[in-house]
């Protein structure tokens, strides 16, 4: 078997070299030596590339060699067509023996599992993931080479919303190790696409669902142009000073970008299993006019992994408490062209009547609908935006609209059909909940599909700027 496996590689190898096209770019100054070669995304052609690589090259004070992958890598060939991109460079007159890998897109993908694998022969300085991130267990703390992770916030194929995971878990790993702002850089640019990493005439793939930039293509290049040249200084103990200044940048403009979406998440997406949001939504049902009596209390899941599970630490109190559960939907995949934030949350909770009984002379006020509590989640969302996002979204963005509440007549029907829906069309996005309230006695269940707030955040940051086809998503998605 191995013989066989052997042949067949043996043979890719032979194939793949036979097609492999490389341009390689030769520095534009002398000085210390330097490579990257760059790995373009499926549906872009590597010459989409070569402003870029030269904007990298000019404004780098290495001796930059730069080798774009012509052709459309495979994950299996990959191997064979990176080790000819370098034998091309030495032959072309690079002296050193290491080189700095870049990839755009699901070019970041191939990338970042090639610095995991056995085949570089530790060829690489580093790896630089444009539009792109590290996937799958992959994680910056354990990742065996230095690595930048670099987008635009008009990003609309990795959107801002996926890198705002990436941020937060350099933020966790700078508690213990304060250099990996410097060896693992997460850098998003305001007003930068998916686009703008390459040139040219974008294939409908991307241009489809990207967003339109602000800025120009050139301060794009000059900006990718820089983190790039700052982190690979950094790698190379060169010009440090300089290097750390302008990564520092990167880290606190990132930071700035990024923080309202982080803040937003944390209600729903956090370590203490808790819908904050669902909390809020159980005092708008209940509507207690004086909250001083009692405390809400709220326990989270995910269809995947209930709550049975979670450790929750003990809490006592003497005051009523008022209990809620919700179980937390996330889209089953791994792709970043559709939403990243909770599809819905299907909350469980405690009815207005119910709470009557046991505080017969509290004051109280009408309880709110899914509908009234689903608009105050965008209200929330658009109140903690950036001023950036909140003019995008006034100027370019389409609305949100929410229908009167779907009502569902039974607990079981609730928990099998009742899903929010989410219907985005060339209008706007329609959002419409499904109400289920007990009608017995003893019933205590006002139960709700909610929509997430960092959903709504999302709408207003990235897919309301969109010009997208109709489409329709539940909790299957």
């Amino acid at each position: 078997m191995d013989t066989i496996f052997k042949i067949a590689l043996f043979s890719l190898c032979i194939q793949s070299c036979l097609s492999i096209k490389v341009t390689v770019m030769a520095p534009n100054k002398t000085g210390l030596e330097a490579a990257i070669v760059i790995v373009p995304d499926s549906s872009i052609s590597g010459a989409a590339y070569k402003p870029l690589a030269n904007a990298i090259q000019i404004r780098s004070a290495l001796s930059l060699w730069v080798a774009i992958l012509e052709t459309k890598p495979g994950s299996l060939a990959f191997p064979f067509e990176f080790n000819y991109a370098c034998n091309e460079l030495v032959d072309k007159g690079f002296r050193g023996d290491k080189v700095f890998l870049a990839g755009h897109g699901d070019g970041g993908h191939r990338a970042s599992s090639y610095g995991h694998s056995i085949f570089h022969k530790n060829r690489l300085d580093g790896v630089l993931l444009f539009s792109s991130f590290l996937s799958g267990s992959y994680r910056l703390n354990n990742y065996p080479y230095p690595v930048l992770t670099i987008s635009g916030d008009l990003d609309g194929i990795t959107r801002v919303t996926r890198m705002v995971d990436a941020f937060e878990e350099l933020e966790e790993d700078l508690i213990l190790t304060p250099t990996q702002k410097y060896t693992t850089p997460v850098i998003v640019m305001e007003g930068m696409n998916y686009g703008q990493f390459a040139s040219g005439t974008l294939p409908p793939a991307v241009a489809g669902y990207d967003l339109k930039p602000e800025i120009s293509q050139k301060d794009a290049y000059d900006a990718i142009a820089n983190y790039t040249n700052a982190f690979m200084l950094y790698v190379r103990d060169t010009n440090v000073s300089e290097a750390t200044s302008m990564l520092e940048e990167g880290y606190s403009k990132t930071q700035s970008i990024l923080q309202p979406l982080s803040q937003v998440k944390a209600l729903d997406d956090n370590e203490e299993y808790v819908s904050h949001w669902t909390n809020t939504a159980q005092q708008l049902i209940v509507n207690l006019l004086d909250t001083s009596l009692v405390e809400f209390d709220n326990t989270e899941e995910t269809p995947s992994q209930p709550k049975s599970f979670r450790f929750r630490k003990p809490h006592q109190s003497d005051m009523l408490k008022i209990n809620s559960s919700t179980e937390v939907y996330f889209p089953n995949t791994d792709g970043t062209k559709i939403p990243q934030s909770p599809l819905q949350l299907k909350a469980t909770m405690t009815n207005q009547r119910a709470i009557k009984t046991l505080l017969p002379s509290a004051p109280f006020g009408a309880p709110a609908t899914c509908q009234d509590i689903n608009q105050d989640a965008f209200t929330l969302a658009f109140s903690k935006s950036s001023a950036t996002a909140k003019a995008r979204y006034q100027s370019k963005g389409r609305p949100i609209k929410f229908l009167q509440d779907v009502k569902v007549t039974s607990k079981n029907n609730w928990n099998q059909y009742g899903d929010l829906k989410l219907n985005y069309n060339i209008t706007g996005l329609f959002v419409q909940a499904s109400r289920y309230i007990s009608t017995k006695p003893s019933g205590r269940d006002d139960d709700c599909t909610l929509l997430s707030p960092f959903r709504a955040m999302e709408w207003i940051y990235v897919d309301s700027l969109k010009n997208t086809k109709e489409q329709t998503y539940t909790n299957n998605t």
